[in-house]
């Protein structure tokens, strides 16, 4: 049943993308009961900055660096680290540029008959029903 419960976490960059991804890629947002928390992406040192119960479920997601915010009654330990978990899990609920799917151009049906146009048509000369020898 532990093994069903696992959750990948995406990792993101602050600023310049040197070394290897260490905070949440952008401000994510998760909700348990009354408790809302929000990760916001830091700089690379800074730490976990949060109180010990979201620290600790961030530590084991991975993520070296982010701020945290939360609201409502962050008291009840079980709703703090659900919103928590919650929030850790929307990281790959969004497309970003570098997980679209390669998009392979074909020719515009205009060009593609302008091709064959000329291709298959040999030039004509030009006649006019006034140069026409008049019998």
């Amino acid at each position: 049943a532990a093994k069903c419960s696992l959750v990948p976490v995406r990792r993101g960059y602050w600023g310049a993308k040197i070394g290897s991804p260490h905070t949440v890629p952008i401000k994510l947002t998760g909700q348990c009961g009354s408790v809302r928390i929000r990760l916001v992406p830091a700089a690379r040192g800074t730490g976990i900055v949060a109180s010990p119960t979201s620290k600790l479920i961030l530590q084991m997601a991975g993520i070296q660096d982010c701020y945290t915010a939360s609201q409502g009654h962050t008291k009840t330990k079980g709703n703090f680290a659900k919103a928590a978990f919650n929030a850790v899990t929307k990281s790959y609920g969004f497309l970003t540029p570098d997980l679209w799917k390669e998009t392979k151009f074909e020719k515009p049906p205009v060009q593609e008959h302008t091709d064959w146009l000329a291709k298959n048509t040999s030039a004509r000369r030009a006649t006019s029903s006034m140069l026409v020898p008049q019998q």
